[in-house]
């Protein structure tokens, strides 16, 4: 199997929404995401895997290696393999690989707790902020304003990913609700089955519902100041997170255990209308 097909492999058997803003893409740039997306899996998997802390660390100081091997054009593992072309060509930064890896070390342990805001706006700035910059590269806008605009589209998409994923997550023993805000609400961490029941929950969620509205009203400025040719796979993206958003929020949040979705057409057809009416 050639590295592409292995990437190629990964991103198939995916089920991510971001795949819809990929496959507008020309061959060239849509492989360059194909390739980070299958760094991001890669990464992903150790952060989730059944590993001790210890083996998970080491796993992933092993892709940090792989990351200086790729920018020293001597990649080893086939997604590295299929990356170095890439790098080259739209200038990954480095760093940014690198945050991803971070970000997925704080995924790493047995039970995630985050402290504070500004600890949750570092987490989403490493998993989701990472891989917006690394897009807007291969999209042509890898200038401050395209920067700005995927660091903020990357907070909004990771706040609304962690809001949907509440109970799951607390299954896992993973709580990205702030301590803080939970405190603020009188809400207790733990046992999570009482943090998750209790009724100042849905204050808690309303305030980073808040936060991710304006990070999407941000990167929704931007957009507007780039060029709408190169916007055009995160504003299909947006088209599908930020509606997912404002639905949990018109469900409310003491039913957390009534799952939110769109059907197939149903996100055909808010693609299809987010490029009309920005053609």
């Amino acid at each position: 199997m050639t590295a592409w097909q292995h990437v190629r492999q990964i991103v198939r058997q995916s089920n991510s929404s971001f795949l819809w803003g990929m496959r507008m893409l020309p061959k060239v740039r849509r492989q360059a995401l194909y390739a980070v997306y299958a760094f991001a899996r890669e990464v992903d998997d150790i952060a989730d895997g059944s590993g001790t802390l210890k083996e998970k660390r080491t796993a992933l100081d092993r892709w940090r290696k792989e990351v200086d091997r790729i920018y020293g054009q001597c990649p080893e593992h086939p997604v590295g393999l299929a990356l170095q072309e890439p790098v080259a060509r739209f200038e990954f930064p480095k760093s940014e690989f690198m945050y991803l890896i971070d970000g997925m070390e704080m995924d790493a342990s047995s039970a995630v707790r985050i402290a504070t805001v500004d600890e949750l706006r570092l987490y989403c700035r490493r998993v989701a902020g990472s891989v917006g910059v690394l897009s807007v590269h291969v999209f042509g806008a890898g200038h401050p304003k395209g920067l700005e605009m995927a660091v903020e589209l990357g907070q909004a998409f990771q706040l609304t990913n962690i809001l949907r994923d509440i109970l799951e997550d607390a299954r896992l023993d993973r709580v990205y609700l702030p301590r803080e805000l939970l405190l603020t609400h009188d809400v207790p961490d733990s046992p999570l089955s009482a943090m998750v029941s209790h009724p100042g929950i849905a204050s808690v969620c309303q305030e980073l519902t808040a936060l991710a509205r304006t990070s999407y009203a941000r990167a929704e400025g931007l957009m507007k100041q780039l060029n709408w040719f190169f916007m055009r796979p995160p504003v299909i993206m947006k088209a599908i997170y930020e509606p997912l958003l404002e639905r949990m929020d018109k469900r409310g949040w003491t039913s957390l255990d009534e799952s939110v979705s769109f059907s197939g057409p149903e996100k055909i057809w808010r693609v299809l209308a987010s490029i009309l009416r920005r053609g």
